[in-house]
């Protein structure tokens, strides 16, 4: 790469992670062309971007952020990973790829949420659920103790209907006898 060729990767790998909810610094050993394409389609069709960088290139991007302590893990072959939509969505898409058997990826660092994060974190944040399935269980939440009340003031007149229908065909067949 040529000088104005760095300074244009730079500039757009600094508005990229700017952007990002989430990034990781991953390490690939032994990855094969057709993994390392496979790894980065998955991961597009998740709004998720996958850049191979020079660590140098790397640590200047991350000085200009509010990261510079993630550019001590810029040692040996680096790819970083980021998505701009959740970051949890971002950890559990890196960590499924991480736990297959023949896929040798291993995370360094990474940032989610505003704060820098280990691979122990960031495995940890991808057991979480997204935003969406929280969102969801908070509705139900909300939704559960209405239903519960108009189940409750539904259910007591209908036992009532039943005593008293109980109690009538039982005075009839008393004065039937």
């Amino acid at each position: 790469m040529n000088r104005a060729q760095k300074e244009t990767f730079v500039s757009e790998f600094t508005s990229g992670i700017a952007s990002a909810e989430s990034f990781a610094l991953v390490s690939f050993n032994k990855l094969t062309v057709e993994q390392m394409t496979a790894f980065r389609l998955s991961l597009a069709k998740q709004d998720v971007r996958v850049k191979v960088v020079k660590n140098t290139l790397a640590k200047r991007v991350f000085d200009k952020t509010a990261f510079a302590g993630v550019g001590e893990h810029l040692t040996g072959p680096t790819m970083v990973v980021y998505g701009k939509g959740d970051a949890v969505l971002t950890a559990k898409a890196i960590a499924e790829w991480a736990s297959k058997e023949e896929f040798n990826l291993k995370v360094k660092s990474g940032a989610a949420m505003g704060q820098i994060m280990n691979e122990s974190q960031f495995k940890a944040l991808s057991k979480l659920p997204g935003r969406n399935d929280l969102l969801v269980m908070f509705l139900w939440t909300l939704k559960s103790a209405p239903t519960k009340f108009l189940y409750a003031l539904k259910d007591a007149p209908q036992r009532l209907g039943y005593v008293l229908g109980d109690l009538k065909a039982k005075k009839e067949k008393e004065s039937q006898s």
